[in-house]
């Protein structure tokens, strides 16, 4: 359910720098994102291994065992109040469900916390940045169309890398199963948002020329919006709930 926006700088942009460029630069900026975290957490893995190699070493030859016994303040504080820190309270993984048989996933801790706040609200800033909401309605909705459908696209490309219980990068990061679980579900509810965003506009900007009625029974002339249509409000309850079974 997507097109092609107008090819005319919008608010805040420079000139000669079209909508469809800024879609494309904003995904690149978002995959760069991605791509740092993803260096980060390799980084910090490399370290952990490299520090327990060297600690082993050391202590072969070393009867006392007190070369690593002095912990860090600093880095010990980080890990209390950060890392391991529960999000609320002094529960860790704790789910929240809404039913007995259904449950929407566990409680992240508080730093999966702030990382996922920090990513969601860079995926909302990224879907309204420069979009023109007090020149023209019109062109605004195109443009949030265009830009909410490019980012749904492209969070689609971690969410991927982040399914499946065999997924090789759980033991290479030395991330546990239920951690990668957790944010490729938060990852699915940001792209279920961003369908959302994307077919509503699509709707709203062709009310505007047709009405909601005819927009709406528009969509079952196309099979590629019906499929759209299908997809963006099912799959907001596919990727949220999980049924238990016994």
């Amino acid at each position: 359910m997507s097109g092609k926006g107008e090819d005319i700088p919008g608010e805040g942009q420079a000139t000669g720098w079209t909508p469809d460029m800024e879609n494309h630069s904003l995904a690149n900026y978002l995959l760069f994102i991605t791509a740092v975290v993803s260096a980060i957490v390799i980084v910090w893995r490399v370290t952990m291994v490299v520090t327990s190699y060297v600690r082993t070493v050391a202590g072969l030859n070393n009867d006392t065992q007190r070369y690593f016994a002095r912990a860090s303040g600093k880095f010990s504080w980080v890990k209390k109040h950060i890392l391991y820190a529960p999000l609320l309270r002094k529960r860790h993984n704790r789910e929240f469900q809404l039913s007995s048989a259904i449950n929407v996933g566990t409680l992240p801790s508080r730093f999966q916390f702030l990382f996922l706040l920090g990513y969601f609200t860079t995926n909302v800033v990224f879907t309204v940045l420069h979009i023109p909401f007090a020149d023209s309605a019109s062109d605004a909705i195109k443009q949030v169309r265009n830009r909410s459908g490019t980012l749904a696209t492209v969070n689609m490309i971690p969410l991927f890398i982040l399914a499946g219980r065999n997924n090789p990068l759980i033991p290479l990061l030395g991330i546990s199963f239920d951690t990668m679980n957790l944010i490729h579900r938060w990852f699915g509810r940001i792209v279920a948002i961003e369908a959302v965003v994307h077919t509503l506009a699509f709707y709203a900007g062709s009310s505007m020329k047709k009405g909601w009625g005819a927009a709406f029974l528009g969509t079952f002339d196309a099979p590629f919006l019906l499929y759209g249509f299908i997809v963006s409000f099912t799959n907001p309850f596919i990727l949220s709930v999980t049924l238990k079974h016994d």
